[in-house]
């Protein structure tokens, strides 16, 4: 191979290193060839690989950890020894060019770091329930038992209009059996027709002396007088024949 297509080769292989697609073989091909090729022009391809990263990249602010951390490395890189090749300068930097870069593309696809607070976890039914009760325009009636199997049952029905959202406290309602039957609620909306207005079927497990239960409603409602609990086949009836009525809850 000739000094020309030796250096041509050498070239090839700068490129590849600067965009980082070597091989194993070719990367020491290339350490052989720099010894003899390298000069003030090499580092020319780490540039243009580290300018095409920038330009298709967006922009994000840094952390103050990361800023820190660029600060501290720049002080040290220019105090290092001013003999050295500027080559060799140009290349021990570069890793930490891409390395910022990856900070800045881990902030813009909002994935977690150090300085980055993870999301607040969801709201639990009893939390949903709490913000409710505090919202402008929202109704809350109490339950009553409707017969005597379920007279020590008590709670409230939290209800608001104008997010069509609700729940239900209920406390000592009985543990049911979902394979044998389940509670529905029925909503009486003033407005619509004499059938009420499923609420959505339910279950208590066993240990919830206290059970908060969202409102599924089937239909849009508004200012409802009544809600009333029932006792139903598995899954749930399309019109309630009242057969056993649980609580009632009245404006």
């Amino acid at each position: 191979m000739s000094a020309t297509e030796t250096y041509d080769r050498f070239e090839e292989l700068d490129a590849g290193r600067a965009l980082g697609d070597l091989s194993a073989e070719e990367v020491m091909e290339w350490k052989e060839l720099v010894q003899t090729h390298q000069s003030e022009s090499s580092g020319d391809f780490d540039w243009i690989s580290a300018e095409l990263e920038l330009r298709n990249s967006e922009p994000c602010p840094l952390s103050s950890s990361l800023v820190t951390r660029l600060n501290e490395t720049i002080s040290a890189f220019a105090e290092k020894n001013s003999n050295k090749p500027a080559s060799a300068d140009l290349i021990s930097i570069i890793p930490w060019l891409g390395w910022a870069l990856a900070a800045c593309l881990l902030a813009f696809f909002n994935l977690p770091s150090s300085d980055t607070p993870l999301p607040s976890p969801e709201l639990t039914v009893a939390q949903k329930l709490e913000v409710l009760r505090d919202a402008p325009d929202t109704q809350r009636l109490d339950f009553t038992p409707a017969s005597d199997p379920y007279a020590k049952i008590s709670g409230e029905v939290v209800w608001n209009d104008g997010r069509q959202e609700g729940y239900m406290s209920l406390v000592n309602l009985p543990v049911n059996d979902p394979t044998k039957k389940q509670y529905q609620l029925w909503i009486v909306d003033p407005k619509r027709d004499e059938i009420p207005v499923d609420g959505g079927v339910f279950d208590i497990p066993a240990g919830s002396e206290t059970a908060v239960i969202p409102i599924r409603n089937a239909l849009q409602v508004s200012k409802p007088t009544v809600f009333v609990i029932t006792l139903e086949q598995p899954g749930g009836v399309v019109k309630s024949k009242q057969e056993v009525v649980v609580a009632l809850a009245k404006s």
